[in-house]
């Protein structure tokens, strides 16, 4: 007999953690693009980055919908009573937008439109998957 932190999430709670993952990511997202332009309107570094200031909110988005998907992702595991690494979430989410930043912006692929769904799908499966590792068990 299988025991609940040995088991493998239910196909509801992997579902639900995806919503929930969705929906952390689209609050968070936003919350962090606009909280970090606004610290640069602020800073007077704004009107220096001219048009780059969207290339930094999108970024920040990037980055915030993963961290807010992770979050997401975990609320929703414990609300079904599912077993899972909240900060583990958190930190996939985060890391592998950045890492999407970073790849997509390095190989010149794709501009900000590809940039921004290759992060938030890579960024939403990188959340639930760190949620439900099960690391050491």
């Amino acid at each position: 007999m299988h025991t609940q932190s040995g088991s493998s999430p239910s196909l509801l709670g992997v579902l639900a953690q995806i919503g929930g993952a969705i929906l952390g990511g689209l609050v968070l997202a936003p919350l962090l693009a606009l909280g970090v332009s606004q610290v640069l309107v602020l800073m007077g570094l704004a009107q220096q980055l001219g048009m780059g200031l969207l290339s930094v909110q999108v970024f920040m988005a990037i980055i915030g919908f993963g961290a807010g998907a992770g979050f997401g992702a975990a609320l929703a595991g414990r609300l079904m009573s599912q077993p899972g690494n909240m900060w583990l979430a958190v930190a996939s989410g985060a890391v592998t937008a950045v890492l999407v930043i970073l790849v997509i912006g390095l190989l010149r692929i794709g501009g900000l439109g590809g940039m921004l769904w290759a992060g938030l799908l890579l960024a939403l499966a990188a959340a639930v998957g760190g949620y439900n590792l099960r690391i050491g068990r």
